[in-house]
């Protein structure tokens, strides 16, 4: 993802990217600090399907993106019905559709409430349950619809993402700027360019001047939690 800490002198020089930097760095570098986080890599990959023992209990590990990134994965433990979503789970918040697609997304929802589960703990927000899962899956069909209904009307994205109004339970959901990435995705898999790269400076670009219009229509800055 753009802006990440790992890329030499990006943070200490957010003015140099002007709208998307001005917005990354109130949404994130003002709030967040990455000093003593050491990354820690890998050791094991797997496509597809995993089963790891750990202590007396089976963890499944399965990839159900590309979705919120190119490679999603989430654990399940059967023997504790309890589901570890990752960033495939957003509660409280608007996920963000990054470098996936929304069927994909979608599926992985379908999929997660398949399994017998009865706590859920998701990558952003609260312990859930079900239909924590099911609020997810409701987010992404209704901005995937909404945004299709824009792209054949011919409105651009940036448009349709502002024109998109969000009533319970997503108006009170944080990160509401989202909406103009999550768009944006949408119509580049109308396009069928969703395979190509894209242009992150001038979606966040856009995504900062959602960001900072709200804050002024609104008094107060648009809830975020930052977390990307």
């Amino acid at each position: 993802m753009l802006f990440r800490s790992g890329r030499p002198n990006i943070r200490s020089h957010w003015r140099d990217f002007g709208e998307a930097g001005a917005f990354f760095n109130e949404v994130m570098w003002t709030r967040f600090s990455d000093e003593g986080i050491v990354l820690t890599l890998p050791t094991q990959s797997f496509e597809h399907e995993l089963t790891l023992r750990v202590g007396d209990k089976d963890v499944r590990l399965f990839m159900l993106g590309p979705a919120h990134t190119r490679g999603d994965a989430v654990a399940y433990v059967p023997q504790d019905r309890t589901l570890f979503g990752g960033d495939l789970l957003f509660i409280g918040g608007h996920p963000i559709v990054w470098d996936g697609q929304f069927g994909n997304w979608i599926g992985a929802c379908e999929r997660m409430l398949s399994w017998d589960i009865e706590t859920v703990v998701p990558g952003h927000g609260p312990v859930t349950d079900k239909p924590g899962i099911r609020a997810v899956k409701d987010y992404l069909e209704y901005v995937l619809r909404e945004a299709r209904a824009r792209y054949d009307a011919g409105l651009g994205w940036e448009e349709a993402a502002r024109d998109i109004t969000f009533t319970a339970p997503f108006d009170a959901w944080l990160d509401r700027e989202r909406i103009v990435i999550n768009v944006h995705a949408a119509y580049r898999e109308f396009a069928g360019a969703a395979a190509a790269p894209a242009d992150r400076i001038a979606v966040l670009s856009a995504t900062g001047r959602y960001y900072f219009d709200h804050r002024r229509c609104c008094g107060a800055p648009s809830p975020s939690s930052g977390q990307a």
